[in-house]
């Protein structure tokens, strides 16, 4: 009965935690009508479309004073960058969508309520590597 009891109990824990890393450093913000993207991108998307955006040569802001996290609303002032041709075919759902990059993220903007629907990290492509 101990063993039992023990046993499930770890298995909980193990849950709790494996549910517990699956959040990144960004903010999830839910909000009432609207469906959560978490995870929405893959890791292999995720990367690719991150040596596209940084490839584009785009000036990384830095020091802004809005959260760079999925929820987060980029400020007017900010400029928007259409997302690149090759990111809508790697990611369609985000056809018509923006980006920023701040320091090492991305954020992926939808541009008419200006709101962050995606952040990942800048990645560079390694010379030798596929």
């Amino acid at each position: 009965m101990m063993k039992e009891f023990s046993m499930r109990n770890l298995v909980l824990i193990a849950i709790a935690l494996a549910s517990g890393l699956m959040a990144t450093g960004a903010d999830l913000v839910l909000e009432s009508g609207s469906a959560a993207r978490a995870n929405s991108l893959s890791m292999d998307q995720q990367i690719k479309i991150g040596e596209i955006i940084t490839n584009e040569q785009t000036t990384p802001l830095s020091n802004v004073n809005f959260s760079v996290s999925i929820g987060g609303i980029v400020p007017e002032q900010v400029l928007l960058r259409p997302l690149p041709l090759d990111v809508h075919q790697l990611a369609p759902q985000f056809v018509g969508y923006s980006f920023i990059v701040v320091e090492e993220l991305i954020a992926i903007v939808e541009p008419r309520t200006r709101k962050i629907v995606e952040v990942l990290p800048r990645w560079r492509h390694q010379e030798g590597k596929p």
